[in-house]
């Protein structure tokens, strides 16, 4: 019998017993997991001194808890990040193996699969979502419609039939995708907030930015006002339903007062778990007013500003209600900064880098894409306040790192690419060179990096492959495929096992989903040829 059956079976009896699942989880942390969107690790002043956005809570969390140098995200954009962190497991492996989801696609967790949320839930936990899910939903169908493919096919006066709580999360509140997405409303569980929903155009919903309207109080001519606004972020504004009088800023303030107000009134003897992914810095680059014009990096720079004040908003919620000290507080983003957000124009005018030493950017498979701001605080869990580690980490981790924390056996069919970060986050002195990570790009092209060494570009053939000694070449600039084919053919073979096996961490095959071999991986035919 399996560790993990025995562990539950024990609960149930404590709980026959008339004891509390509080009882059984007394000495478990509240966890808060907040998921910037498409934020690069130059963004954060503590991490990159030249910065032009002070971010004053997240180096003061930093500085009372631990900085991760090396910390990836499961994949270069959002929805496979997403699953990742909620499964422990590479999106790579199910239906999905490019790209994102649409705005109504079905919700892509299963309800048989294993989560985060479900994991803490069954171990004594309160399990919260406030933010942003775009993992797809289970709308309710229009009578006379078999099932939904686009907006008119939505019956928003019923409930959602497969989303978060169905997933493991006792509560939801958040919109359904990125907020440049339709439909442009918050839910509130399975159900919409409010059914007040009207139809909405583009771009004249959008506050304009900053450079704009600096340029109209100098008397710009049109010509130089239409040249800014070609160079700024393309703001777009899909057209789609909305909750009447519903403005872009509105997103983050409805984010962050949830979350303040669901610690404020937590009563509960239960360790809390809440996942809390942003709308921001993604598009649309709207900052709140208060923002405008407080950084020294335009619009994008004043969003992060935003951002920054969420966090110790919440950081303050946690203190005021003595749950600090007892929380594992993590800050991370789902994948680097996107050019739209901040393209080059920008990044030269305010001399800003949001990708830090690294080449590339948001969708891509460089370490632009994916190396990820990671701070994590945890005091009564950590040795010491103001570390800098090392360790390479993944957010494919959070579930393994759970799973130790409440000392479950993880299943062969769950989370097969989750490795426990306990230790790091308990001692921030403690690393390791040998985690493997694969990194994925919005074009499906799949990467493999272990130790020092990192090879891509696999679906160009043998001769065309990209290798790298991140030791020494961090910006990904000196290709040493020609001179260390034998590396590069090693790592070729391991990754192309990691597919086929259905997991990276030890343990039983499992099987991937949809085809076995796809045409970003049509490589692996030929490997042992």
């Amino acid at each position: 019998m399996k560790l993990t059956v025995i562990h539950n079976l024990l609960k149930a009896g404590l709980l026959c017993l008339g004891l509390a699942a509080s009882s059984v989880a007394a000495d478990k942390p509240h966890i808060v997991y907040i998921l910037a969107d498409d934020m690069g690790s130059g963004d954060v002043s503590c991490i990159n001194p030249e910065s032009k956005i002070p971010t004053i809570e997240l180096d003061k969390l930093a500085s009372e808890g631990s900085l991760f140098n090396d910390a990836h995200s499961g994949s270069s954009v959002c929805t496979p990040t997403r699953y990742s962190i909620m499964t422990g497991r590479y999106s790579w492996r199910t239906t999905l193996k490019e790209r994102v989801l649409n705005s109504y696609s079905p919700c892509h967790i299963p309800k048989e699969r294993d989560t985060v949320a479900s994991l803490l839930k069954r171990n004594g936990y309160n399990t919260a979502m406030i933010g942003k899910w775009h993992l797809g939903l289970d709308w309710t169908p229009k009578a006379g419609k078999d099932k939904v493919s686009v907006e008119e096919d939505v019956d928003f006066t019923q409930p959602i039939t497969h989303g978060p709580l169905d997933l493991g999360f006792d509560s939801w509140y958040g919109p359904a995708t990125s907020w440049d997405m339709k439909p442009y409303a918050f839910i509130e569980g399975r159900k919409m907030e409010t059914q007040d929903l009207v139809q909405t155009g583009k771009s004249d919903l959008y506050p304009r930015p900053q450079e704009y309207l600096d340029a109209q109080t100098k008397g710009a001519k049109n010509k130089e006002l239409n040249s800014i606004m070609k160079k700024y972020p393309k703001v777009v504004w899909r057209p789609g339903l909305m909750a009447r009088g519903m403005k872009a800023t509105d997103a983050m303030p409805l984010i962050i007062n949830r979350a303040v107000k669901h610690i404020n009134e937590y009563n509960s003897d239960k360790p809390l778990f809440i996942y809390m992914p942003l709308t921001a810095p993604h598009t649309p680059v709207t900052p709140s007013e208060r923002w405008r014009g407080k950084s020294n990096a335009g619009s994008y720079g004043d969003f992060v500003l935003e951002l920054d004040w969420c966090v110790g908003e919440v950081v303050k919620a946690l203190k005021e209600k003595n749950m600090f000290d007892d929380t594992l507080l993590i800050f991370t983003a789902d994948n680097g900064a996107s050019l739209k957000a901040i393209p080059a124009y920008i990044i030269e005018k305010y001399q800003h880098n949001p990708h830090h030493l690294y080449d590339g950017a948001k969708g891509r498979v460089q370490e632009g894409g994916h190396r990820v701001p990671f701070i994590a605080s945890w005091p009564k869990g950590m040795q010491k306040k103001g570390g800098v580690s090392n360790a390479v980490i993944s957010l494919n981790d959070l579930y393994a790192t759970c799973a130790e924390l409440v000392n479950e056996t993880i299943a062969d069919n769950a989370a097969e690419d989750s490795v426990s970060m306990l230790s790091f986050l308990q001692d921030s002195s403690k690393t390791t060179t040998d985690r493997l990570l694969v990194h994925h790009a919005a074009s499906g092209e799949l990467s493999i990096r272990l130790g020092d060494w990192k090879l891509s570009d696999l679906h160009k053939g043998s001769k065309k492959m990209s290798l790298y000694n991140l030791k020494e070449d961090l910006g990904e600039k000196n290709n040493l495929f020609k001179t260390k084919p034998e590396k590069a053919r090693e790592l070729q073979k391991r990754l192309a096992q990691i597919i086929l096996d259905g997991r990276s961490t030890s343990g039983a095959i499992q099987k991937n989903e949809g085809v076995k071999i796809w045409p970003q991986i049509e490589w692996v035919n030929t490997i042992n040829q």
